[in-house]
């Protein structure tokens, strides 16, 4: 698994990168275990594509947040990518130490 942020992870199996949302709860299954809660955004072939697909969800998150114009729209898509430039350039950083 690959920790975004608090809010966002990205999940690998043999076939996929999964990006989920963390929902910050917990549940207990059937069989009395206790699960964290993730809704499931995607399924990718690459961790690329899913870095890029957690970029649209943070913008649709923002726009969808409320009513606004055309001006307002692209300030938050602006604001949202700026999010996103710094998150990936953090993770990549990370990496290089």
């Amino acid at each position: 698994m690959i920790r975004i942020n608090d809010d966002w992870i990205i999940d690998v199996d043999e076939h996929n990168y999964i990006l989920k949302r963390d929902m910050h709860t917990d549940r207990i299954r059937k069989d009395g275990k206790v699960e964290h809660v993730y809704t499931i955004k995607g399924y990718f072939s690459s961790p690329d594509k899913a870095l890029k697909s957690f970029g649209e969800e943070i913008i649709r998150d923002r726009l969808k947040a409320s009513e606004m114009g055309l001006p307002e729209a692209v300030q938050a898509i602006r604001e949202c990518i700026g999010e996103w430039t710094q998150t990936v350039r953090k993770i990549m950083s990370e990496e290089s130490v």
